[in-house]
């Protein structure tokens, strides 16, 4: 752990969802400008859309590693791409690369991790909701509960809630308020007006939204979106190939000796990809 004496705030920058090889490319040309502007010490990213939308592959892993990318969070979606899923053991990630803890079948890879940067112990906790998922989870609240009881040091909490309904997201934030940093909602891919500190001292955002095409249905193609809701048709999701892409990420500051939140700002860029 850092030495209190010399301790200025420990700045986390979270990517929300990142949609295909369009917001790969946004999120890696934009960060450089972001590190320069706020100077982030770790930054996070949610990954279950990475490769075309589904899942990751080591290729892709590899191209946000190369912008410094610390760890990463994901969903229900990134067990799609079975190219993917030895990155959970690889010991490029296996400590840095979470999935849903609280899925109750069998899923490569853990739900919670501990990531170390610049002497902070960071624990990242990945949880999936049970409103509208077709997943069999043990209940997110049951599942935070043995987490932040099982004993793991940390210096910060943050938890990464991948589910679609605002409620859900509510409620967990209001259920662990003041034992963890922060509650950052993911999985809706659209940005919500909402953050805030909760009276307990956790940060807390519902969704902090996609990084992908702007011109576009939560990243996807427009089209094919509007075709399965007019025509019915099962016309497969994928993201476009270019255009704006609009980047959404928060920034959190802590104050290591609290273990408490001094900020939480929203993050809005856009790219021409």
């Amino acid at each position: 752990m850092r030495d209190k004496k010399t301790m200025t705030p420990f700045r986390i920058l979270f990517f929300g969802d990142i949609v295909g090889a369009i917001g790969r490319t946004g999120v890696c040309r934009i960060l450089p400008k972001l590190r320069e502007e706020y100077a982030p010490d770790m930054v996070v990213a949610n990954v279950e859309n990475l490769a075309h939308g589904r899942g990751v592959t080591p290729k892709t892993m590899l191209e946000l590693d190369a912008v410094g990318i610390d760890a990463y969070t994901s969903g229900n979606h990134v067990f799609e791409n079975g190219a993917g899923l030895g990155c959970f053991s690889d010991p490029r990630w296996a400590e840095r690369f979470i999935r849903p803890a609280n899925l109750l079948a069998f899923r490569p890879g853990k739900g919670s991790t501990v990531v170390t940067v610049k002497g902070t112990r960071v624990r990242l906790i990945n949880l999936l909701g049970q409103l509208f998922m077709r997943d069999e989870v043990e209940s997110p609240f049951t599942s935070i509960e043995k987490l932040l009881a099982d004993g793991t040091e940390s210096d910060v909490i943050l938890v990464d809630f991948h589910t679609e309904t605002t409620s859900e997201k509510e409620a967990l934030g209001h259920f662990v308020d003041g034992r963890v940093a922060g509650v950052f909602g993911t999985h809706t891919h659209v940005p919500t007006a909402d953050m805030k500190i909760l009276p307990g001292g956790t940060a807390y955002v519902t969704d902090i939204g996609r990084n992908g095409g702007m011109d576009t249905v939560v990243g996807f193609e427009k089209i094919a979106a509007v075709s399965r809701f007019l025509k019915k048709e099962s016309k497969s999701y994928d993201p476009p190939d270019h255009g704006i892409v609009e980047i959404n990420a928060v920034l959190l500051e802590i104050d290591l000796d609290t273990r408490k939140p001094l900020s939480l700002r929203r993050i809005q860029e856009k790219v021409d990809v």
